[in-house]
């Protein structure tokens, strides 16, 4: 295998110091340097030679890398210079120290609060790019860096397309990651945001189970495991909440996924810390949570008993008249200090505390803190009351207070919860009659599932062990009716070569529909010997071969178990055109 060379030691440009090598992808070595022109430490990613051998990859990346210097925002590794060294493009990037996810996941599954934060961030930057027509197209642990602060950076833009212009030539060639890659990727298909979307929804995945959702001993086998099978059911310790937004960013269709990364993030942010906390193994959270106004304020600070030195009691003395006389003076004193006080400063600051009846939380800091108050927090149900707004406080409003002053807001957590009833398993009429005997609706998605009787409830959101508030939606799982499904289709390349498919079948019915027609004249005048096709499920033997007939609407039907099969097209002495479907029944 070809190695590139190792420049740990060298000097680029004149300037860029090349102080070790501290990571490699497909694309190039990166290595710590250091800027001495303006003496800071950088990251330095040299393109490897083999690449640096075609002048319109070359090209291509030069004018990338300049477009993805203009997307400035904290959570993407900025990029601050791009030139050529002997051998090979390089480009200069911010440093950062610390490590990446595929480095935290590897010690376990976060806590649901943690994997919530870092996947929030990690679709706020993507958004950022989204919004200069940017899509990554490589979202994976290993591309997420954790700086000390646990801030998100995402790196590694290398295999990164504008969405507009000249990337749209690329698109039938599928670039990324095998595990972290959308389905429309792994058919070469045009991606868009949400293609990224599907990568953070698997990272999150990956961050709440500690694997990824799909694995296989291929990257064809998993690549088709993308495209076809549901992702498993996640630990039981993640929310429903939750759960419900890593189903949707995992959807195969790039319409039924968020957007872009700003809608996935405003979806995770919806999900309340409670919610989260309550899953996660933390010591219980205070029932009020006290945030304090930009005030100075003096601390007292208490000594360590461990720190305290132990002093002898003081003798009795016989002068305790004159040290009681001492004592009134002294006090005097202070009075007459604190008077002056008073008097020259107008006495303590006072303000009076506002409504903060129906704002929300951010609101009511923002007013509070306008009056120069702390502000607490608890919640309560309440039928009426729009949720997550406040229907009472403590001082009521236009009590006149210190500056500094806490104030209690009351919350509405909206209406009080109702059990969930279970549904798996019942007809979709009964299931709907049942949640609204409960108070609540439904909302019905239909899937094919193989094997399950049509119509019935396969999946529920929230879940029967769950509660939800009165009126709101229970996602249902419905079983669609079997119909036949194209799962792929290829054509003939026209080069006289032979093509081979893989792809997973998951009923016991499908087959092969194709049309073909012979180019021009065949070899013997009553007999024409054309293109024949295989049958072959991965890692066993042939099950089925046949010859392709000429004609329109031609099918050749197989009986099987589900599982992944392979189609290969052997090319005749007599040149054919032809394109086949593969279409399976479930």
């Amino acid at each position: 295998m070809a190695r590139a060379p190792d420049l740990a030691n060298t000097v680029l440009g004149g300037r860029y110091e090349l102080l070790e090598l501290i990571g490699e992808g497909t694309f190039g070595r990166v290595y710590r340097g250091l800027d001495r022109r303006l003496e800071r430490p950088v990251a330095v990613k040299v393109i490897k030679p083999w690449w640096a051998e075609d002048p319109v990859w070359v090209e291509r990346f030069a004018r990338e890398a300049r477009t993805l210097a203009r997307v400035n925002h904290t959570g993407i590794v900025q990029i601050y210079d791009v030139a050529n060294a002997a051998d090979a493009p390089y480009y200069v990037a911010e440093l950062i120290e610390g490590g990446n996810l595929a480095e935290r996941i590897r010690r376990g599954p976060l806590p649901p609060a943690e994997a919530v934060d870092i996947a929030e961030q990690l679709s706020r930057a993507l958004a950022h790019a989204h919004s200069q027509h940017v899509i990554h197209r490589d979202v994976k642990p290993a591309n997420i860096l954790l700086d000390t602060d646990g801030r998100v950076k995402v790196s590694d833009f290398g295999v990164a397309r504008l969405a507009d212009g000249s990337s749209h030539g690329a698109a039938a060639t599928a670039i990324g990651t095998p595990r972290y890659m959308s389905p429309e990727q792994a058919r070469g298909a045009r991606i868009s945001a949400a293609s990224d979307v599907y990568g953070v929804g698997v990272v999150l995945y990956e961050m709440l189970a500690g694997r990824p959702p799909f694995v296989g001993d291929s990257a064809v086998e998993v690549a088709v495991r993308h495209l076809n099978d549901p992702p498993p059911p996640l630990p039981e310790n993640v929310p429903p909440e939750l759960a419900a937004v890593v189903e949707r960013s995992l959807a195969k269709d790039p319409g039924q996924r968020f957007a872009d990364g700003d809608a996935m993030a405003d979806a995770l942010a919806a999900i309340p810390d409670r919610v989260l906390a309550s899953r996660a193994a933390a010591p219980p959270e205070p029932v009020a949570e006290e945030l304090t106004a930009p005030t100075s304020a003096m601390r007292t600070r208490i000594a360590d008993p461990a720190t305290r030195v132990a002093r002898p009691a003081p003798k009795p003395t016989r002068h305790r008249a004159g040290r009681r006389r001492r004592l009134v003076a002294l006090i005097a004193l202070l009075v007459i200090v604190a008077g002056l006080v008073v008097l020259l400063t107008g006495g303590s600051s006072h303000t009076r505390v506002p409504s903060l009846d129906g704002l929300e939380r951010a609101a009511a800091v923002n007013r509070a803190h306008d009056r120069h108050l702390r502000i607490s927090f608890s919640s309560r149900y309440s039928d009426t009351a729009k949720k997550g707004t406040v229907i009472a406080q403590r001082p009521r409003r236009g009590s006149r207070v210190d500056e500094n002053t806490r104030v209690h807001a009351v919350l509405s957590a909206g209406p009080r919860p109702v059990p969930v009833p279970s549904v798996v398993g019942r007809n979709v009429d009964d299931a709907k009659s049942a949640l609204a005997d409960a108070g609540l609706q439904a909302h019905v998605t239909r899937k094919p599932a193989p094997g399950e009787q049509a119509g019935s409830v396969i999946d529920q959101s929230p879940a029967s062990t769950a509660t939800a508030p009165r009126g709101s939606t229970v996602e249902l799982t419905v079983v669609q009716a079997p119909r036949w499904r194209t799962v792929t289709s290829f054509t003939s390349k026209g080069d006289g070569d032979g093509q081979s498919v893989a792809f997973r079948i998951r009923g016991t019915r499908w087959r092969l529909a194709y049309d073909m027609r012979y180019d021009g004249d065949c070899s013997f005048l009553l007999v024409c010997f054309g293109p024949s096709a295989d049958i072959t499920r991965v890692g066993a033997d042939r099950i089925d071969n046949f010859d392709l007939h000429e004609g329109n609407s031609e099918t050749h039907e197989v009986s099987s178990d589900p599982g992944i099969y392979q189609v290969t097209i052997s090319a005749g002495r007599d040149a054919a055109s032809w394109s086949m479907r593969v279409q399976d029944f479930y």
